[in-house]
């Protein structure tokens, strides 16, 4: 066994990202790329295999934050004991060992370059491995997790949810969009925000592309019980929301003003 104080780590590459300050990060990170070490590049034989990687970095800390076990997470409005989490159940950078684990797609790899579509590591920060995703592991589509903290404004929840979106349907689309915009609003009118855990849906067979949206976001699933179809134009959700999409969608969904999307009513 190694002394634990001991243990050497050999940076693989390296981030290179527009974002060098922490607070200018976007939640969801940013496009940028991997710049792989001239030594290993045999190491990426064969990685266009794979279409998504796990990066692991060295995240740039201070060794007072190496020290930190319990954070008050971002989105969270408790600052005292109540809002406090361990270090161990949320993302934050501050832990004992600050490796940061990021899953991202490779667009296009040039020679020892990896350029992703969205990395949350500033620029220059060390590469430790990359490792494949493997949809016969590493996919939980049932996984489920409570919410650590209030989404920032209603942006900040469009962006999450248009991720989540674009992770199950694979590409962007118009009802993809919608699909966001429909949730984002439900969530905003009778939930503050706030992600209510679960969803119990019926939505329309005639569009698939808004039923992969709906089903990425909620993880909703006839199995389950919490989704079903219909031959009404109309998606419901919960009981308490109806809405009609239109159908014909402006050129950019994500930023149209929601009477422009759909209209809805109270249940």
């Amino acid at each position: 066994m190694p002394d634990q104080d001991s243990l050497l780590l050999r940076p693989i590459g390296t981030v290179r990202s527009p974002v060098t300050e922490r607070k200018k990060m976007p939640v969801w990170g940013i496009s940028a790329s991997v710049e792989v070490a001239p030594e290993f590049e045999a190491a990426l034989h064969r990685i266009e295999k794979h279409s998504h990687l796990w990066i692991l970095a060295w995240l740039t800390m201070g060794r007072d934050e190496r020290h930190v076990l319990q954070v008050t997470p971002r989105g969270v409005s408790d600052p005292g004991p109540e809002g406090l989490h361990g270090v161990f159940s949320v993302r934050s950078p501050a832990r004992p060992n600050p490796i940061g684990l990021t899953a991202a797609r490779v667009m296009r790899r040039e020679g020892l370059t990896l350029h992703l579509d969205r990395l949350d590591f500033l620029d220059g920060t060390p590469v430790l491995d990359l490792k494949p995703y493997f949809i016969t592991r590493d996919l939980i589509f049932s996984a489920n997790g409570q919410q650590v903290g209030k989404p920032r404004s209603r942006e900040d929840l469009r962006a999450s949810l248009y991720t989540q979106a674009l992770h199950f349907h694979g590409a962007a689309a118009p009802d993809v969009a919608l699909a966001v915009r429909l949730l984002e609003h439900y969530r905003l009118t009778f939930h503050d925000l706030n992600d209510p855990g679960t969803y119990a849906l019926t939505a329309p067979l005639a569009r698939p592309v808004l039923l992969d949206g709906l089903i990425g976001i909620t993880r909703s699933t006839p199995g389950r019980g919490n989704l079903a179809f219909h031959s009404l134009p109309t998606v419901v959700i919960d009981g308490k929301a109806e809405y009609s999409p239109h159908e014909e969608l402006p050129d950019d969904p994500l930023q149209a003003p929601d009477e422009a999307l759909f209209r809805w009513r109270a249940l």
